[in-house]
Order: C-alpha cells, then sequence, then structure tokens
C-alpha cells in the first residue's frame, strides 16, 4: 500500500508537469488543440516500446480475445476520449489561468465525480457509500476553489474555470474505465490503448474545427516542450496501475498532494500575469488536499 500512494503522488507530479508544458506549447503555438496532439503522438511513441514485451503482446491479445467474445465491452476502450478532453483542455487553460488555480479546480471536479464513480463501483467494482464526512468533503472542495479564485487579477475568468471543470470530470472517467481495462488485461496495454484512442478524437476534433490549414510557423525550438506525451504517459501508466489497489479517492489524495505541491512551486517559478501565488491561492491548494483526504474516509 505504501508503495503504491508513492506511485500515485508521482503521477500528480507528472500530472501537473505534463499540464504545464502544454500549456507552454500552447502558448507558443497558439494553439491548444495541436499542443495536445503533439502529447498524444507523443505519448503513443513511447508506450508503444511496451509491445516489444511478449507478455503485454500476450495480454493484449487476451483483451482482444474477450471482446470478441462478448466478455468485455468496447465501450470500456474509450478512457482515451476522456483523456483528450483533459489535454486539450489542459493546453488551452493553463497559460490563461496558471498551473496553481487550474489544479485546484480540477482536483475539485475530480473529488465530486470521484465520489460518485466509487459510489457506483465504476473502476474497482466496490461500492463506496457517500458518507456525511465525503459530503462534507464536497462542500470544502467548492471552498477551496472559491477562495483560489479570489486571486485573479482583475475579472474571474469564468469560461476557462468551467472547461477546467468538466476536464476534471473526464479525468475521472479516464482513470475509471483505464482500471477496468487493467483488468481485463494489465496496465502496460491500458496505458497503450488509452494514447492512440486519445490521439484519434484529438485528430478528429482538429479536423472538425477545421485547422488543418492553419498555418503553424512558429514551431519552438526548447526540447522540453515536447515531452508533455512522455509525461502523460507515465500518469496513465501508473493510474492504471493502482487505481484498482487504492480506489478513485485513495489514488486522488496520494496524486492530489503532488499536483498541488508542484503547481504551486510552478506559479512561483513561472509568474502567471492573470493570477497571484498569494495566499488565498495557497490556503485554496491546503483545504483542497484536505477535502480530499476526507473524502477518502482514511483512519
Amino acid at each position: 500500500m505504501p508503495f503504491s500512494i508513492a506511485l500515485a503522488f508521482i503521477a500528480g507530479v507528472a500530472a501537473t508537469l505534463q499540464a504545464g508544458v502544454s500549456g507552454r506549447l500552447a502558448f507558443e503555438l497558439n494553439d491548444g488543440i495541436m499542443a495536445a496532439l503533439i502529447s498524444n503522438i507523443g505519448g503513443t511513441i513511447f508506450l508503444s516500446l511496451f509491445l516489444f514485451n511478449p507478455e503485454v503482446r500476450d495480454k493484449f491479445k487476451k483483451l482482444i480475445g474477450l471482446i470478441k467474445d462478448k466478455k468485455f465491452a468496447k465501450w470500456q476502450l474509450l478512457g482515451g476520449v476522456a483523456g483528450a478532453v483533459y489535454i486539450s483542455t489542459a493546453s488551452s487553460t493553463v497559460s490563461i489561468i496558471g498551473t496553481g488555480l487550474f489544479t485546484v479546480i480540477l482536483v475539485a471536479s475530480q473529488n465530486i465525480s470521484g465520489i460518485f464513480v466509487d459510489k457506483l463501483g465504476f473502476s474497482s467494482g466496490q461500492k463506496r457509500n457517500i458518507t456525511k464526512k465525503r459530503f462534507f468533503a464536497m462542500l470544502i472542495g467548492i471552498i477551496a476553489v472559491f477562495f483560489s479564485v479570489s486571486e485573479f487579477n482583475g475579472q474571474i475568468l469564468w469560461i476557462p474555470i468551467f472547461a477546467v471543470v468538466v476536464a476534471g470530470l473526464a479525468v475521472t472517467m479516464q482513470f475509471a474505465l483505464n482500471a477496468r481495462v487493467t483488468k481485463g488485461s494489465n496496465s502496460q496495454v491500458s496505458a497503450f490503448i488509452n494514447f492512440p484512442v486519445s490521439m484519434l478524437t484529438v485528430i478528429l476534433t482538429l479536423i472538425v474545427m477545421n485547422l488543418f490549414g492553419k498555418d503553424w510557423n512558429n514551431w519552438p525550438s526548447q526540447w522540453w516542450l515536447y515531452t508533455a506525451g512522455i509525461l502523460g504517459a507515465i500518469v496513465v501508466y501508473l493510474a492504471a496501475a493502482v487505481v484498482r489497489t487504492l480506489g478513485v479517492l485513495l489514488f486522488s489524495l496520494a496524486s492530489v498532494a503532488g499536483q498541488l505541491i508542484t503547481s504551486i512551486f510552478l506559479d512561483v517559478l513561472i509568474p502567471n500575469s492573470n493570477i497571484n501565488v498569494g495566499w488565498a491561492l495557497i490556503f485554496g491548494a491546503g483545504l483542497m488536499l484536505f477535502a480530499v483526504y476526507l473524502a477518502s474516509d482514511l483512519r
């Protein structure tokens, strides 16, 4: 259990770094969707290395067999669609509202949706009741968001905030669906399937938005701006590996600690003109972590 919690913490650090890197690339390209595509391409290439492992190939074939025998529903493979919603939103909003506020809102949304996912037993198969403590945790999470948005310089930007709320719902569904794929195969197969599905979703979005005619002349030269896919692969792999052991909420508790600490550090290191890193944002981050602790029903 302690090792799984440590892995969840690392996943949180990687998730925040992925959002920060994608947000910076989106800023350079002036296009969040294209930045999301770059992230997905990188993750797909990185995770395709798993296929060199005979055990992974066997597990993949086993999953295909379960699908053919109708013992595994195809819709459970769509965690990558939710992943596409997350990375596209992160790429488009982090440069606007900062990683700290982005993370607090994202976690609040994950906290609330995770409670209902666990209530239904959607990820682990084990149902967890909505206790008074968990309900109180939801209220604390909402209060944490209101504290954090008070740090805006000028008018509060509600549209990107709402988009991050939707992204939080998507992340919860992504983790839950990937956990189901892991049960039918293993975490490597689950992670590998996630990225091609996400990549195809982003490509279709680009086609619908008719953005292929856009001229991207200003591709940045900094190599680290193209590492979001690797960071995302780490997140998806670790989540798939430990969510079934910890449950969505306990996984969230450990990963949120990594997310919040890293996000505040990034906002201090790379300031955002739209929001201050003041006591309200830091207090909101701490309050959010406490909310996830309550929701996890740890003793």
